[in-house]
């Protein structure tokens, strides 16, 4: 009976230091979950902070411009050119060395097939444009496309569109965005970027595409 007494009671004490241990690491759990809860939310107000200091628009519309302030008058740019960079997925309106404007880009960051990539240098706008066209082998097209290489090959471009000229939103939601996309060799631009891009960059701009 004793024996059964002291085993009772060390089974109490057993149930006693896990329930302990139980409270503590649930606590402890809770703690952590908040410190990372708060860290996402700090992050995400440093990069709301940034965008808007650089008048990016935050979130990332595939419909609207880039910037929430005016588009520049391209033809009063002096130096006007066109910058690419691949790794941010930012197209950069430039004057000289300074930026004018900045647009968020989709390009193809990573593929073996070499006809996907955007293939970086220095280029110039082509003299092929238009409102309008459609890829059968890809699937895929654009409006307000202008070529700077290839005569026609590579583009400037809204994200892509089907066949009846009705925008791809999955595809558009990469917008700005370091994910897996194809483009084809292109490069996307948000729907009223594209416009303004197409009707405002003259024939022979110099573009370069880089990291």
């Amino acid at each position: 009976m004793k024996k059964g007494r002291i085993l009772a009671w060390i089974v109490a004490v057993i149930f006693v230091i896990l329930a302990g241990w139980s409270y503590i690491y649930v606590k402890h759990s809770e703690q952590r979950n908040a410190v990372r809860i708060e860290k996402a939310a700090q992050k995400s107000r440093q990069k709301k902070a940034d965008y808007r200091s650089q008048h990016l628009r935050y979130p990332i519309s595939w419909r609207k411009s880039s910037q929430t302030t005016q588009y520049p008058k391209a033809a009063a740019i002096v130096k006007l050119s066109v910058k690419v960079s691949l790794s941010a997925q930012r197209v950069y309106i430039m004057s000289g060395k300074k930026t004018i404007y900045t647009m968020y880009a989709a390009t193809t960051r990573k593929t073996k097939r070499k006809a996907a990539r955007v293939p970086k240098g220095t280029y110039k706008i082509e003299s092929k444009q238009g409102e309008f066209f459609f890829n059968p082998q890809t699937g895929q097209g654009g409006k307000y496309w202008v070529s700077w290489k290839g005569d026609g090959k590579h583009l400037f471009q809204t994200v892509p569109t089907d066949a009846q000229k009705q925008y791809l939103t999955g595809e558009a939601r990469l917008l700005g965005k370091k994910a897996a996309v194809n483009t084809h060799g292109n490069i996307w631009l948000s729907v009223k970027d594209a416009k303004w891009f197409y009707n405002n960059i003259p024939r022979g701009t110099k573009v370069v595409v880089g990291r």
